[in-house]
């Protein structure tokens, strides 16, 4: 909020208060990584190492964070790289898969598999750590003046593994070219062997021959094979022997390189509730390391509707009721049961937001009070929250004919009664600019909205977080800027139990002599 100006940012709304700029930090939370969504300079996929996993509403574009470790292994001399990612919390409908504006159907070399919550992942294994320590060192034999290589720690303390895998790399091939100019076959023979290992990195067994390897090829390109290992859960250290001798001949090509080690764990993750993505990708000049970082997806939220006096199975909506009736029933909400929730007045709206074309478009990949997330999506219906008896309840700003109530000096406390009235100023708005996220290009976009006979020389800048249209973001514009203009007479006053009568937003009738009402 710091790069905005103060000129025009004095905004009155006496029942809704306008929003605030910036959609980053609440209160005391302090957010240690910027949104994938909502920034520009952070879209792409990352490991938002304890951060919370998001929550999408309605329809929008997301780069899903990674839910592992991406791996990768060779097969069939082709590398194959594994990502799994946490599209959201909840259910999902997934409309498109895209590289950054491509569709993923462009890419032939790419495997989907979309996980709905509880679901299971047959792409591949989830939990696969790699040995960094592991990369691209030369296998020579002892009599070429090398020995073993390793031991490396193949997976991290308080884990264990059943299955190990190598990757080796012939970077030149094998062969050797004759006087002819053929290409004659060559061999390489190396040894894999592994031990257990406590978590303090001590042996607490013998060394294991896992296998002998030969490979034998005539060919001038890079041989890229993973061998793969099963072995008894535990820990694990490797090492590796070439058997043969190197020949060193510059008509051959006979190098090995020991390129990756990876340990496939015994995996204790917990992925209910959450629907994921997993991408098996073939490395090729279509699809590079940075383009495989690009993942996004389109998808509309799945929330189970209030009808008939049951909740329906969840399908695809856009609806700001449901949103705030997730929010607040959510086991990552308020927990809230059916009796907390005012869900007939809640049905009432939904309506009232469909027949207006008001919807919510948001993403929650921040830490945020349930409060606050409630508010926010409230904002886009022109509504506020409140608690009232333990009963949540959603008031909207809304045109009302019929008092509740009628107050005159017979039932108002004497002396009490006061009128404040809030004069324009050289820093008070003329118009109101929005600033919301267009569906259409899916970036930051804004409007400006001003009333007939406003100049529209000083607008004050707010961010409608969850907008995705402009026609809604001009229509909240014009209601801001209408309170903003006509709402300037407070009036207040004190009163006994007809003071129980009517909650907040309701229309009254006053009666009073000071100012001749």
């Amino acid at each position: 909020g710091a790069a905005i100006s103060f000129a025009g940012s004095a905004l009155v709304n006496a029942l809704i208060p306008p929003p605030s700029p910036s959609i980053g930090g609440v209160g005391n939370f302090s957010i240690s990584q910027p949104s994938p969504t909502y920034s520009l300079q952070a879209q792409g996929n990352q490991a938002r190492l304890g951060e919370p996993i998001p929550v999408i509403y309605g329809r929008h574009v997301v780069y899903p964070d990674f839910a592992a470790t991406p791996y990768a292994e060779f097969i069939g001399n082709d590398q194959f790289l594994y990502q799994l990612h946490a599209i959201g919390q909840g259910e999902y409908e997934v409309e498109q898969i895209r590289i950054e504006d491509t569709p993923i159907s462009s890419f032939n070399e790419i495997t989907t598999q979309i996980i709905p919550p509880n679901g299971s992942l047959t792409l591949f294994h989830a939990d696969v750590a790699a040995a960094p320590e592991v990369a691209g060192q030369e296998l020579l034999s002892i009599s070429d003046g090398g020995g073993w290589v390793g031991p490396f720690v193949a997976n991290p303390p308080e884990t264990q593994t059943n299955k190990l895998a190598i990757d080796i790399v012939m970077p030149r091939g094998l062969y050797y070219a004759n006087d002819s100019g053929a290409l004659v076959s060559r061999s390489i023979t190396w040894e894999v062997q592994a031990r257990p290992i406590n978590d303090d990195g001590d042996a607490i067994g013998s060394w294991v021959v896992l296998g002998t390897e030969t490979v034998t090829e005539a060919t001038n390109t890079a041989i890229r094979r993973t061998f793969h290992y099963t072995v008894t859960a535990a820990r694990y250290q490797v090492r590796l022997l070439r058997q043969d001798n190197k020949d060193t001949s510059a008509r051959s090509g006979h190098d090995i390189n020991w390129s990756g080690l990876n340990s496939y764990l015994l995996s204790t993750a917990d992925f209910s509730g959450i629907t994921l993505l997993a991408l098996k990708m073939r490395a090729t000049d279509n699809l590079s390391q940075r383009s495989s970082r690009l993942v996004n997806c389109i998808v509309t939220r799945k929330l189970p509707i209030w009808s008939n006096g049951v909740w329906t199975a969840p399908q695809p909506t856009r609806s700001i009721a449901w949103a705030m009736a997730d929010v607040l029933k959510a086991t990552y909400g308020a927990k809230l049961n059916d009796t907390r929730i005012d869900l007939n007045a809640l049905t009432a709206l939904a309506q009232l937001w469909q027949t207006r074309g008001d919807m919510f478009d948001g993403i929650f990949d921040q830490k945020l009070t349930v409060w606050d997330a409630l508010s926010r999506i409230a904002r886009c219906g022109r509504a506020i929250p409140i608690l009232q008896g333990g009963i949540a309840r959603i008031v909207r700003d809304e045109q009302k004919t019929l008092p509740v109530a009628l107050f005159s000096p017979r039932n108002i406390v004497k002396g009490s009664f006061k009128i404040d009235y809030i004069m324009p100023g050289d820093d008070t708005a003329d118009a109101v600019t929005v600033e919301f996220f267009n569906a259409n290009t899916w970036k930051p976009d804004e409007v400006t909205a001003s009333l007939p006979d406003s100049a529209a020389e000083q607008p004050a800048k707010v961010s409608l977080f969850g907008c995705t249209t402009e026609a809604q973001a001009m229509r909240e514009g014009l209601y801001m800027a209408a309170a903003n203009r006509y709402r300037r007479r407070m009036v207040s006053f004190r009163t006994e139990l007809e003071g129980m009568i009517p909650t907040y937003g309701d229309l009254i009738a006053l009666a009073h002599d000071m100012p001749r009402w």
